[in-house]
C-alpha cells in the first residue's frame, strides 16, 4: 500500500518539476546561455588585451634595442610612437624618448616633455624627470633655477637628495664656485 503512496507522490512531485520545467524552462535556458556567452566574451576580451600590451611590450624591446645599439634616431622614431600607447610604457616611453633627444642634440623639445614629466602623479617618475630635467639644464641655467627644479628632492628625507646635491654641486662648479662645490660633493662621500 504504502508503494502507491509513494508512486503517487512521485507522479505528483514529476508533474510540479514538468509543469515548473514549462512554465520556467526557457528562462532557465537563456540565463545559461547569457552566462557562458558573458564568460567567453571576457575571456576574448582579456586575450585581446594581453595581446596589445604584449605588443607595446615588443615595441618597448625593439626600441631599447635601438638605444642599446647606439642608433638614436631609430629610438626616438619608435620611443615616439609608444608615448601614446596605454599603461606604463607610455611613460617609460617619455622618458626614453628624451633621453634619445638630449642625445641627438635636440634640447628644447626633450626639456619640454621632462617638464611634462615632473608633473606626472607617480612620485618616481615626476623625480627621475626632475632629476634628467635638471641635468639637461645644468649647464644652460643658473643655480636658482636648478634648485627650483630640485627642491622636492632635496629635502632631508627624500631618496632622491644625493643625487640632487650632486647636480647642484656640478652646477657650482660649472659657475666658478669651486668651494661650494668640493664642499657639497665632501657631503656626498
Amino acid at each position: 500500500m504504502s508503494d502507491i503512496f509513494q508512486e503517487v507522490e512521485e507522479d505528483v512531485r514529476r508533474e510540479q518539476y514538468e509543469k515548473l520545467w514549462k512554465q520556467y524552462g526557457n528562462y532557465v535556458i537563456a540565463a545559461a546561455t547569457v552566462l557562458i556567452l558573458g564568460v567567453a566574451a571576457y575571456q576574448a576580451w582579456r586575450n585581446y588585451e594581453l595581446g596589445q600590451r604584449q605588443k607595446i611590450s615588443d615595441q618597448y624591446e625593439a626600441a631599447m634595442q635601438s638605444v642599446n645599439a647606439g642608433d638614436m634616431a631609430k629610438a626616438e622614431t619608435a620611443f615616439s610612437a609608444l608615448q601614446n600607447s596605454n599603461g606604463g610604457y607610455a611613460t617609460l616611453a617619455k622618458l626614453q624618448l628624451a633621453t634619445a633627444q638630449l642625445a641627438q642634440g635636440k634640447r628644447e623639445p626633450a626639456v619640454a616633455l621632462l617638464k611634462e614629466l615632473t608633473g606626472n602623479s607617480d612620485p618616481v617618475v615626476s623625480s627621475a624627470a626632475r632629476l634628467k630635467l635638471a641635468w639637461a639644464q645644468a649647464d644652460a641655467l643658473g643655480k636658482p633655477e636648478i634648485d627650483e627644479i630640485l627642491k622636492p628632492l632635496s629635502a632631508a628625507d627624500s631618496p632622491w637628495r644625493f643625487s640632487a646635491a650632486e647636480i647642484l654641486a656640478y652646477v657650482d662648479f660649472r659657475t666658478g664656485a669651486v668651494a661650494a662645490a668640493h664642499q657639497q660633493y665632501a657631503k656626498l662621500f
